[in-house]
Parts: structure tokens; C-alpha cells; sequence
């Protein structure tokens, strides 16, 4: 296949119509985004060289494709200081320098009206470097952040003043979780010595953490969901996600707020009788759904929700729980999988 080099400012302007029929995004938008920047008063890091765009190309046999979405977004919260070089390479022999690494924040600064984006020039012999680097910086040169690194973030932005409901919602999702004495980080943060917590409980899945609040702004539900489940289970250091978000979706779906004391925990005590940890609960859960729905794709809300509350019919309770209908059921008591119970120990 041959390859297909552009001239770096081609693809701006192509980005440029794409925003402006896909998105609507007018050259009265990009002026408005660039006086934004001017107003800030910000520069550009100190430490790389400016690179004369009308010098750039696109080797798009080694680079992904502009992604017109992303460069708008940057675009709109546009922050020199934030703009780390770009990476590019000059081949010996090759009349014309190539940006491998840092495309999409570099065609926003241009779109911006920036001559110029911050760069670094790798000068080499090697043809095959520029695909070596993009490998190498996007696929194992750069870990991502975890759930728990954007939660400790937002953390540290609330504290230092940022009042961005993100922020907010971070610190009002943390103080529950202080209150109740479990930690909320990661399962590596877990293993780290300078990010372990201090309580003897964590809860690892903050996507579901942060529904919790979202249910309930006051925490109360999110409290009683972490409550129930260390006082049933009280010798599963994690907090299992799967009890969590079962829960959840119980009073998620209670919207006429029937239920109330220590529902939650009758519940939990039922799925005891049969089941000897909180993990074993989401185990069978997950084995009952592919019995009866096999080839179907696993709801952890409205599997675990259901699986729940079947298991606590089965133990006899007598709570009117929600549910998500008669084509959801999970069959407990009907048509059990194959080893599904098993009395645990008292």
C-alpha cells in the first residue's frame, strides 16, 4: 500500500469543515475559543521549540485518524500550559518532517490560529522510527488513569478551591464513604503501599460508587448499601461490587419508597443461608443467569437486583421487592443451575 503523506495543514483544514458540518462549529466559534486563550494570559511551556505548522506532515500509515470530536473538546477548554509537545521525526533523505505522536492537540492549536505548535524533532537515519515511537508512546509508553487516579484528583482540585460539581461530587462521594469507615480506591491502589487506606473494608468500582450518590445526594442510600453488606458478610475485605449494585437497583426501583429499616440487610441475610460470602452471592448469580439465559449478555443491575430478591422470596421473606418483570426472572427456585445451592455454615 503505498503511503499516504499530508501536509499537515491540509488535515486542519479538513478537521476545520468537518466541525463546521458535523457540529456546527463556525469560524465565529473558533474566534470566541481563541479569545478565551488570549484572555487567560497563558504560554506555552518553556523547554521544546515551536514548529512552524506549514513544515508538518501526517504519515497516516503510521498515524490513527484526526478525530474531529476530540480536537472540538480540546479545543473548547483549550489551556496552553496544558499542551505538551508533540513528537516529531526528520529522516534523513526525506525532505519533510513528520509528526508521530500529539495529532489531535496539534491540529486544535492550529485551528486556534497558532503558527506554530510545541514540539520535539527526533533527526534519524531510521525510515522505520516514526512507527516504532507511535507504538511504543501509545501503546506502552503512556498508562492511563485509573477510576481512582480522576477520584483523587478531583479530590485535590476540591480542596484547593475548585468548587466544578465533579469536584463536588467527588468530595460529597468520599465523605460517605469516610463516614462508614471503607475505603474507596482501586484493587492496585489496594496493593500499594503509599495508596493503601487505612480501613479494614474497600469498595472498588467507582462508577457504581458514584450512583449511589447520584440516587441519593444526602448519602443515605449509598451508607445503607455499604453498611449492609460488611455487617452480613463481615469477613470479605472488598466490598463485592456485585451485592452493590444489586442493591442499588432494588432502591433504585422502589420508587414509591415502600421500603424501609434494615431491608436491606433481610435481604443479604437470606442470600447467607445459601451462599457463604458476598462473593459467592455475584458467583452464582452470574452461573444462574447463563443456565437460563444462555448467550445473553450479563445486567449486572437488573441480574443481580433479580437474582436477590428471588433468593430472599425463596428463604420466605415476605418484603414486596421491585423487579424488572416476568421476562427477567432468574429462576432460582424453579430451575436452579446444576450446583447452584449449597447451605452455608450459620
Amino acid at each position: 500500500m503505498e503511503r499516504l503523506v499530508k501536509k499537515f495543514t491540509d488535515v486542519v483544514e479538513e478537521v476545520r469543515i468537518q466541525l463546521e458540518a458535523e457540529f456546527g462549529v463556525t469560524q465565529e466559534n473558533i474566534i470566541q475559543y481563541r479569545a478565551r486563550v488570549d484572555g487567560n494570559g497563558h504560554s506555552f511551556p518553556t523547554g521544546s521549540n515551536g514548529v512552524a505548522i506549514d513544515t508538518l506532515y501526517l504519515d497516516y500509515e503510521v498515524q490513527r485518524a484526526a478525530i474531529a470530536k476530540h480536537i472540538h473538546n480540546i479545543m473548547k477548554n483549550y489551556d496552553p500550559r496544558l499542551c505538551t509537545p508533540a513528537s516529531a521525526c526528520k529522516v534523513d533523505g526525506q525532505d519533510y518532517t513528520t509528526l508521530y505522536d500529539g495529532q489531535q492537540r496539534s491540529i486544535a492549536t492550529a485551528l486556534l490560529g497558532f503558527t506554530q505548535v510545541p514540539a520535539t524533532v527526533v533527526e534519524t537515519d531510521d525510515v522505520a522510527f516514526p512507527s516504532y515511537a507511535f507504538e511504543m508512546l501509545n501503546e506502552t509508553g503512556v498508562a492511563r488513569l485509573t477510576p481512582g487516579d480522576m477520584h483523587r484528583n478531583a479530590l485535590t482540585r476540591y480542596r484547593l478551591g475548585s468548587r466544578e460539581i465533579k469536584n463536588v461530587k467527588a468530595r460529597t462521594l468520599q465523605d460517605q464513604f469516610d463516614f462508614v469507615g471503607i475505603d474507596l480506591q482501586d484493587k492496585g491502589a489496594r496493593k500499594s503501599a503509599n495508596l493503601r487506606g487505612s480501613n479494614d473494608y474497600f469498595f472498588s468500582h467507582f462508577k457504581y460508587a458514584y450512583k449511589g450518590i447520584e440516587l441519593d445526594q444526602s448519602g443515605g442510600v449509598l451508607e445503607e448499601i455499604l453498611d449492609a453488606i460488611v455487617s452480613v458478610f463481615p469477613l470479605q475485605e472488598e466490598v463485592d461490587q456485585g451485592c452493590y449494585i444489586g442493591l442499588y437497583e432494588l432502591a433504585r426501583l422502589d420508587t414509591r419508597q415502600e421500603l424501609s429499616g434494615d431491608w436491606m440487610k433481610q435481604v443479604l441475610r437470606s442470600a447467607k443461608k445459601y451462599f457463604n460470602s458476598s462473593a459467592t452471592v455475584h458467583a452464582k448469580a452470574k452461573m444462574q443467569n447463563a443456565y437460563v439465559n444462555p448467550g445473553a449478555t450479563w445486567s449486572a443491575p437488573s441480574n443481580m437486583s433479580n437474582f436477590l430478591r428471588e433468593v430472599y422470596i425463596m428463604d420466605g421473606g415476605t418484603l414486596d421487592l421491585p423487579y424488572h418483570g416476568e421476562g427477567a426472572l432468574m429462576q432460582v427456585a424453579t430451575n436452579p443451575a446444576p450446583g447452584l445451592i449449597a447451605k452455608a455454615a450459620a
